[in-house]
């Protein structure tokens, strides 16, 4: 009673308040202590303290640091970022022409597995280490599904070196305007070394789109394809038909994932998102003002919480599990609209998770039944559902060219 009479007293609640002041300031200020130790430890460990010593960065310590970077540093903004670097490639005027014309993804019935396909091989890219014979697998088959398109001209040099330039570029962009902090140069240098050795084992000529195929290191790999991309982008984003068609039905596949009365402010959001260059290009209307200061505003906020009062993750976030170690199959760890490769399981169906997504009325694993693959894929089973499962002896042969490609010891930029 005397407890309680202290509380309710004047002198009470300013003991209580002072207490409750100093423990958010104690606990501020362990989440300040250990929220870059993760960082601090990778850049002790491998002894990348400043800029000359990127030059030296291997290929195997680069996947390790995008690894890190896209499963415990910033896991979901990554993907994020991925996925928009793929739908700004959209409006270039011969990538948009070709999918309209023959791809899955402008084809609403077929476009959740091709969307479902490409983020389980980008994902991979971050997952298996250069020398796994999975990574092998994942960029072999995205050379066998391009091969017919590249013959013919479809698909150029220069499209892939865009593509290539996207993947790398606006993960960094995003991390800097949303996410709790800016990428280190370390970051910037993996992210850079990853997504070369990635070019190296699809073929693409530098040379003969940059004039050079020797950089420094990550950064100024980064750097110069920056600078070829932007005046790219110049001559081939254009408002076209094709551009505003593909971006309807990728949005619509979108905000059809989400709750009915979430998708007007998941509407907004993307808008927001894409920014100025975008909406321009798919011909997508402005945001107004006060849209464009909330989502911003939320953006601002979740990056102050994460940074100030949240500790960092002691778990990894993983898109794909690890593969079956006699089928070497691989389940999708989360999907957008439908469950492909998604493990069924008592928790996949009855979970919190599952039981919200049900009541909203989305789709949860095992809806689909065999067609969705709830066994996991073989990378033989991504792409076009004509070739699902076909072009085995030809996805081989690109396996014994990636993989005889690059070297996981191997520091691209420095020491040859």
């Amino acid at each position: 009673m005397v407890f309680l009479v202290d509380i309710c007293s004047p002198r009470g609640w300013a003991v209580y308040s002072i207490l409750a002041a100093a423990g958010l300031l104690t606990y501020a200020s362990l989440c300040a202590v250990v929220r870059f130790r993760r960082i601090a430890n990778t850049r002790t460990k491998y002894g990348f303290y400043d800029r000359a010593a990127l030059k030296n960065m291997t290929n195997e310590q680069a996947h390790f640091i995008v690894n890190q970077l896209a499963s415990f540093e910033a896991p979901i903004l990554y993907a994020l970022s991925l996925r928009l670097a793929l739908f700004r490639t959209y409006a270039i005027e011969d990538i948009a022409k070709l999918l309209v014309a023959s791809s899955d993804l402008n084809r609403q019935q077929h476009a959740p597995k091709r969307y479902e396909d490409t983020g389980a091989i980008f994902a991979s890219f971050a997952k298996f280490a250069p020398d796994s014979v999975y990574l092998h697998k994942a960029v072999a088959r995205m050379n066998y599904l391009h091969s017919p398109y590249q013959k013919t001209g479809k698909i150029t040099n220069r499209d892939l070196l865009y593509v290539l330039w996207a993947s790398m570029a606006e993960p960094v962009r995003f991390m800097r305007q949303y996410e709790w902090r800016a990428l280190t140069d370390m970051e910037v240098a993996a992210i850079g070394t990853l997504w070369k050795y990635i070019g190296d084992m699809m073929q693409i000529d530098y040379k003969a789109e940059l004039g050079q195929d020797k950089w420094e290191d990550g950064i100024d790999f980064l750097d110069h394809v920056t600078e070829w991309a932007y005046k790219y982008e110049d001559v081939a984003m254009k408002r076209l038909p094709e551009v505003h068609k593909l971006g309807n039905v990728l949005i619509d596949l979108l905000l059809t994932s989400y709750p009915a009365f979430v998708r007007p402010m998941a509407y907004k959001g993307v808008l927001v998102l894409l920014g100025d260059q975008m909406r321009d290009a798919f011909s997508l209307p402005d945001p107004s003002a006060f849209d464009n200061a909330l989502v911003n505003g939320l953006m601002f906020l979740r990056k102050s919480v994460i940074r100030y009062l949240t500790l960092p993750r002691l778990f990894k976030v993983d898109y794909l599990s690890d593969p079956d170690p006699q089928t070497g199959r691989v389940h999708n760890l989360q999907y957008l609209k439908e469950p492909w490769y998604m493990r069924v399981s008592l928790w996949a169906r009855w979970g919190p998770e599952a039981l919200l997504t049900w009541a909203t009325g989305g789709q949860i694993p095992g809806d689909g039944g065999k067609e969705m693959l709830p066994e996991g894929f073989l990378f033989t089973d991504l792409g076009p559902r004509p070739k699902m499962g076909k072009g085995v002896e030809e996805t081989q042969r690109w396996e014994h060219v990636v993989r005889t490609t690059v070297s996981a010891s191997a520091c691209p930029f420095g020491m040859k």
